[in-house]
């Protein structure tokens, strides 16, 4: 059958029923499991009914001497209202579709009253041991009532705070007067009676109209997240905001082409020519694509054997029982202590990790299932939108050209080009730079691919005999497509054809180097920056997480010289162990790579500890692992700032600006160079926050956002949007000279561009030349400052001084990109 528009209007209907099925299912997962409270009804029903609530708790409470609520008056004096409500409710709609009785729900109120006042006195009492339980909880993403419950409860207990538990008929007594402040300030549930084996038997109901209210809510909300697959028509054509990309009236109102939540920036856009923005859309959108069946195999063989090559394991993670399954701990011997304390900490560790096991086993699930629902179309496109800061998205998630590797390793161009000389180079640095051999030229990567050319041709044949050739790469899958490629390439000798006639579908990739740093050195003028990220020319890339990591090391070898300074010299050892003598570049990879994007040293420091324990979770020890990079992160911090002063200084300046507009109660404004503006106006929402012990977090909005501004998040979201925007633009532009010099296929993500290896030279160029004019006869800061002046009739604060880089060298520089 021929795509055509009914098939494309009936696969867009089965993304509409499968966003509907999933929202159910997760529904009704959540009611089974009597976890009713996280649903989305639930909590705008609560949001709803908090308040009144409240003032009815309150009114009762406060009534001296009355028996209205006899012995529960006592103890629900000693909680805040807005707690013993929240609980109240939490509880009955996690009963709320099950029919329990009243008693049933009350004790469950009870119970959980009783622990947020115990629990609440322990926190007093024992601050710092409490907290420390809590960021337990908060590291082993645990949220498992009882086993908190159980947790707290020991550690009262060893600490001796003389709580005296209440007996059942108190619980049940608080929880009875509580579903009594529900039952009279709502109609969310009603009594009912049931006759059962002869006996009289009330029950709690959900209210007629509580239902219809529920299924209304459900209907709505169940359409607002369709399952965007991509198409197989050619996408409609952006003509407008509102208009292009899904044929269907559903899928049209959940994927404008602008996805921006301030009404005034939709107004700003609207009134904007956006004509070489939709263009470039556009042009993204066009590019036709297939499923590399060979790869979906092995992908599928992988998934099946549960082979865990780039993807999480298929078979569920299962904690070891107990050492000492019948023994109390005051009875062990301190050998099996030890043994038991380690056996609990794999044991948390096993869930931890089974539960990330299985969210990632969803999404290679998913990925898999629809790249084998398009393995039967010679093409299909994807639907592209762009954020609030004109960065551009396809519309659907997880397969497609930005997903993860397995679903960018089953992506190919549906259209091939024979890759000629040129392309055949190209070609070979793609493997190697897939592989993560990228650290030196493009003629030594070259050379690597062909040293190991039997190796390779052998993998390729025999894949699943040879995972160790594959397997180890960073990009596995992506590798894995490019060897089938590689040795159908040669095998084309055994019927007279050369490598350089072999057509070739793969996306040959080219990735800045750390792009936001590039972009501010570029507007900076930045030589020492400009240095570290490729914007000069080079005999080999340069490194820029390498150079920071050197510049740390040195602190960290000063610092091992000071009286303690214990934990330096391990780092040291680290060094020695890990990085052959040197800190290993991946301890700065990250803090580097987002700090033009607002990371700050508390991430930074998460950072350097995921390093860490990605290289050996137990070299510092678990615990210890935190403390140690909580000693490096300010070495490693001021040695960023070193290392890319100038972009340090631009994004300050920003935001010295963004809060001199927020004084004035003003958002920051800017245009990029093909007419797309960002408006940047962080709203704040009018919230009341309940913060309980082991019930959770509950945010009650008031109201939508509202009109005050929110100066932190202005000033903390200026610089990253700001280089966000720059990278957008470059992207845009380049996309439209590629069209114009006919590269009609093109996977884009932000700072990496890829197309065809025929027509790679012709891409690399381009993208140099749209970069230089960008910055060459632009300079965006001023602009900037130009823009806010002019909106605010105010001065903003002196420019950061430039420096003397000159930004055509970039034409010259061969690992700009690369």
């Amino acid at each position: 059958m021929t795509p055509d528009i009914e098939l494309q209007l009936e696969l867009e209907k089965a993304m509409v029923s499968r966003g509907v099925d999933a929202y159910n299912k997760s529904k009704e997962a959540a009611e089974d499991k009597k976890r009713g409270a996280e649903t989305g009804y639930a909590r705008r029903l609560m949001a709803q009914y908090i308040d009144p609530m409240v003032e009815e708790l309150n009114r009762l409470t406060a009534k001296k001497g009355a028996r209205v609520m006899a012995r529960a008056h006592a103890h629900l004096v000693q909680i805040d209202a807005q707690k013993a409500v929240f609980i109240a409710l939490q509880q009955l709609f996690n009963h709320f579709t099950l029919y329990a009785t009243p008693t049933t729900i009350a004790s469950s109120i009870g119970r959980m009253i009783e622990d947020e006042i115990r629990f609440t006195k322990f926190q007093d009492k024992f601050a710092g041991y409490y907290d420390q339980i809590i960021q337990d909880f908060k590291r082993k993403g645990t949220k498992d009532y009882r086993y908190m419950h159980r947790v707290l409860t020991h550690s009262a207990n060893t600490n001796e705070d003389n709580w005296i538990s209440w007996s059942t008929s108190e619980r049940v007594d608080v929880g009875m007067r509580l579903l009594d402040v529900i039952l009279r300030c709502s109609d969310l549930v009603t009594k009912t009676t049931h006759y059962v084996k002869g006996k009289t038997v009330v029950k709690l109901q959900p209210t007629q109209a509580a239902l219809d209210w529920i299924n209304e809510y459900d209907e709505a909300a169940s359409l607002m997240y369709p399952d965007k697959a991509p198409c197989v028509i050619p996408p409609d054509p952006w003509t407008a905001m509102d208009q292009g990309g899904y044929y269907s009236p559903a899928l049209r109102n959940s994927t404008r082409m602008v996805l921006t939540k301030h009404p005034k920036h939709k107004k700003i856009l609207q009134k904007t020519d956006l004509t070489k923005v939709i263009e470039a859309v556009n042009i993204i959108q066009q590019t036709e694509w297939s499923v590399n069946t060979k790869v979906l195999e092995v992908i599928r063989t992988v998934w099946a054997m549960n082979m865990q090559i780039g993807m999480p394991g298929s078979v569920p993670l299962v904690a070891q029982p107990s050492p000492f399954p019948e023994t109390k701990k005051e009875e062990m011997t301190p050998e099996q202590y030890a043994q038991f304390v380690q056996w609990k900490r794999e044991t948390s560790e096993t869930y931890t990790n089974e539960r990330e096991r299985q969210s990632k086993c969803l999404q290679v699930a998913r990925i898999m299932r629809v790249a084998s629902d398009y393995a039967q179309y010679d093409k299909f496109w994807y639907v592209w939108t762009l954020d609030f800061r004109g960065r551009m998205y396809a519309a659907t998630s997880g397969f497609s050209p930005q997903g993860p590797d397995v679903a960018k390793g089953m992506l190919r161009f549906s259209a091939g080009k024979p890759v000629g000389v040129r392309g055949l180079f190209w070609h070979k640095v793609h493997g190697a730079n897939k592989y993560g051999f990228d650290k030196v030229d493009n003629h030594e990567r070259v050379k690597w691919v062909d040293d190991n050319h039997e190796h390779f041709i052998r993998a390729a044949s025999d894949p699943l005999a040879y995972t160790e050739v594959w397997g180890k790469a960073d990009k596995p899958y992506q590798f894995l497509a490019w060897l089938f490629e590689y040795k159908a390439m040669y095998d084309g000798r055994l019927v007279g054809r050369s490598p350089e006639e072999f057509v070739s579908y793969l996306p040959i990739g080219l990735d800045g180097s750390c792009n936001g740093l590039q972009h501010f050195s570029a507007m900076l003028r930045d030589e020492k920056g400009g240095q570290a990220t490729n914007l000069l020319p080079g005999p080999v890339p340069s490194d820029i997480y390498r150079i920071v990591a050197d510049v740390c090391f040195n602190k960290v070898k000063a610092k091992a010289l000071e009286p303690e300074a214990e934990v330096f010299k391990q780092w040291i050892e680290f060094a020695n162990t890990y990085g052959q003598g040197k800190l290993p570049r991946g301890v700065a990879k990250r803090p580097v790579m987002t700090m033009p994007y607002g990371s700050t040293r508390q991430s930074c420091t998460g950072y350097i500890c995921d390093a860490v324990t990605s290289e050996n979770k137990d070299f510092f020890g678990k615990l210890y692992a935190f403390r140690a990079s909580v000693a490096l992160t300010p070495l490693l911090w001021s040695s960023i700032g070193e290392v890319v002063i100038a972009a340090r200084q631009g994004m300050d300046w920003l935001q010295k600006c963004s809060t001199a507009m927020s004084k004035l109660g003003l958002g920051v404004s800017w245009k990029t160079s093909d007419g797309f503006v960002v408006h940047l106006y962080e709203r704040e929402i009018e919230l009341s926050r309940i913060n309980t012990q082991l019930a959770g977090t509950f945010f009650v909005k008031v109201g939508n956002y509202t009109e005050k501004l929110n100066k932190a998040a202005q000033r903390n979201g200026v610089a990253p949007n700001f280089v966000h925007s720059q990278d957008a633009a470059h992207l845009r532009a380049t996309s439209r000279m590629a069209a114009e010099h006919g590269i009609t296929s093109l996977a884009v993500i932000h700072d990496d561009y890829g197309t065809h290896a025929a027509d790679t030279d012709k891409l690399h160029r381009i993208i140099r030349q749209c970069f230089v004019k960008e910055y060459q006869d632009r300079d965006p800061l001023a602009d900037f400052k130009n823009w806010q002046e002019l909106i605010s009739k105010t001065e903003m604060p002196p420019m950061p001084v430039k420096g003397s880089l000159d930004i055509t060298k970039v034409m010259e520089s061969e690992f700009f990109f690369g």
